[in-house]
């Protein structure tokens, strides 16, 4: 009998399908959250729309008006390229 599946991460994931933003000054990417960590995102966006090493402020919104958005500084550590969308990892800090 195999043993029970444990977490090897350090911090779990919560899965999700939210809507999330990504912007600088000059821009802004729209995706759908996948999973959320307490150290990190992984999202859908539109192909082509991020790059390793790019630096985000993201911004999950909340469902709830009387609960304030998770916001938070996202860095690109790795893109796995699709034909019509990017599957898109993101290391979270100063998360508020």
């Amino acid at each position: 009998m195999m043993p029970a599946y444990e977490e090897q991460r350090l911090f779990s994931r919560m899965r999700l399908n939210a809507r999330v933003i990504l912007a600088t000054t000059r821009e802004r990417v729209e995706g759908i959250c996948h999973n959320l960590s307490a150290e990190g995102v992984l999202m859908e966006v539109a192909a082509g729309q991020c790059e390793q090493g790019q630096e985000w402020r993201l911004v999950l919104p909340s469902a709830d008006s009387a609960v304030e958005p998770l916001i938070a500084t996202a860095s690109v550590i790795r893109v796995d390229a699709g034909e019509r969308t990017d599957m898109v990892a993101l290391a979270l800090s100063d998360v508020h």
